[in-house]
């Protein structure tokens, strides 16, 4: 047995000991509570310095304007669910149809020829359209920030600890998707309420990971987990959830939505298998094999690898005795290397994935490199947009594969010292 996991195992402290005090006594780690409080200041200055830049370089711009748009991402959210209100939700899968409400929302996009397709399933749109009730910039403000509320309170719930406030809320991964306008806290936080959940409220942990189907790329290895868990009410509530969501949507909005979607799924594997997105933006190893002018076999070969690679570690994770802290850190981590189809504000789930591991760590103790390997997982989503656009070469896959190594080893070393982790409750 690892005498070393036996020591810490065995000391009594808090269930959430401090950030702080994490560290050994005679051996403070480097990132302490002051570090913790300065360097999301820093990175908050820095996003507020790009701002003020933007907004100067905006305003000596034409009319029209020659930049593009904070938040543009959202708009293809707002314009397809004002065509579900009226009436015209197919529509909202017509490039022509939903770029009239786009151009005539957003100028900017007639002026570069901009096309942002809608690209989720007809379950999405019966979440989204309560959106068009409102005028654009009040529904990106309530879709954008109470997503970071959510995600906030979520984080929250799994560490409570109060100098994890500021690596919280300026958790570069937020501000990143705050600024695009997407998805990815709200995904995050439905991932992370699931979790939180599961083991106290599993049919509202099951409705949670339901709701995630709006990204279905996402999901996919939550039904793993909890088929090997047995947690066998939370997946009932879960297919409950995706399913009655679905039938929702195909009977308010015809059966039609779902051709639509599935036609336009194969818009978005072409762009990607083409090259024609933004591949320094996709975080997977799909992406890294075509930049690198890999053949499309070899790289879907690499990918299909890195997804059974993936789904392994969460059956071997879920399947087995181990810190439920780890479990969900496993998942969240494994469930962001499956699909080929990724953009970097996805990357947000990071945040949940770092919460999980302090959560474990902070009591079981650390090992060493751990508080480094979490720094560069808090820094990575902004790694697409800052390094991989300048050199080409897509490296994000490699982290989330390096914590996934990361985290089997750690339940294989807590699997040494079972016995004692039980006795102590180590979460």
């Amino acid at each position: 047995m690892n005498m070393n996991v036996l020591r810490r195992a065995s000391r009594k402290c808090r269930p959430f000991p401090p950030l702080h005090a994490a560290g050994p006594a005679r051996r403070p780690h480097w990132l302490n509570a002051n570090r913790l409080r300065l360097y999301p200041i820093i990175v908050v200055g820095c996003y507020a310095l790009f701002i003020a830049i933007y907004l100067i370089r905006l305003s000596r711009q034409n009319a029209v304007g020659g930049m593009s748009p904070f938040v543009v991402d959202f708009l293809p959210f707002w314009s397809a669910a004002v065509l579900a209100l009226h009436g015209h939700a197919v529509d909202a899968y017509n490039i022509q149809a939903l770029s009239v409400i786009e151009i005539r929302t957003v100028p900017y996009l007639g002026t570069v020829n901009g096309i942002l397709p809608w690209l989720y399933p007809p379950n999405t749109l019966l979440l989204i359209v309560p959106l068009a009730l409102l005028p654009y910039k009040a529904a990106a403000v309530l879709w954008l920030g109470g997503a970071y509320v959510l995600f906030v309170k979520v984080i929250r719930a799994i560490v409570p600890d109060r100098h994890a406030m500021l690596p919280v809320l300026f958790f570069p991964g937020a501000l990143f998707v705050i600024s695009v306008g997407q998805n990815g806290l709200l995904t995050a936080a439905l991932a992370g309420s699931g979790l939180v959940w599961l083991r106290t409220r599993p049919v509202a942990a099951g409705v949670c990971l339901g709701l995630l189907c709006m990204k279905p790329q996402l999901v996919l290895l939550f039904p793993l987990a909890l088929l090997c868990s047995r947690s066998w009410r939370a997946l009932a509530a879960f297919l409950l959830t995706a399913g009655t969501t679905l039938a929702l949507a195909l009977l308010a909005f015809g059966a039609d939505t779902l051709t639509a979607f599935l036609h336009n799924t194969g818009i978005a594997t072409y762009s990607i298998e083409s090259a024609h997105a933004t591949l320094a933006r996709v975080p997977t190893v799909f992406a890294f094999a075509t930049l690198v002018h890999a053949p499309a076999v070899l790289a879907y070969a690499a990918q299909g690898a890195c997804a059974l690679l993936a789904a392994a570690a969460v059956c071997y994770a879920w399947s087995r005795e181990c810190a439920y802290s780890l479990r969900a850190a496993t998942l969240i981590c494994a469930s962001l290397l499956v699909s080929p189809y990724l953009y970097d504000y996805d990357l947000a789930w990071f945040g949940v994935l770092i919460a999980w591991y302090c959560r474990h760590a902070l009591v079981a103790g650390w090992e060493r490199g751990e508080r480094e390997w979490l720094a560069v997982l808090w820094v990575a989503p902004l790694g697409g947009m800052l390094i991989v656009t300048c050199g080409l070469f897509q490296f994000l896959p490699w982290i989330s594969l390096a914590t996934l190594g990361l985290l089997v080893r750690r339940i294989v070393l807590e699997g040494r010292a079972a016995p004692v982790f039980q006795r102590y409750g180590v979460e």
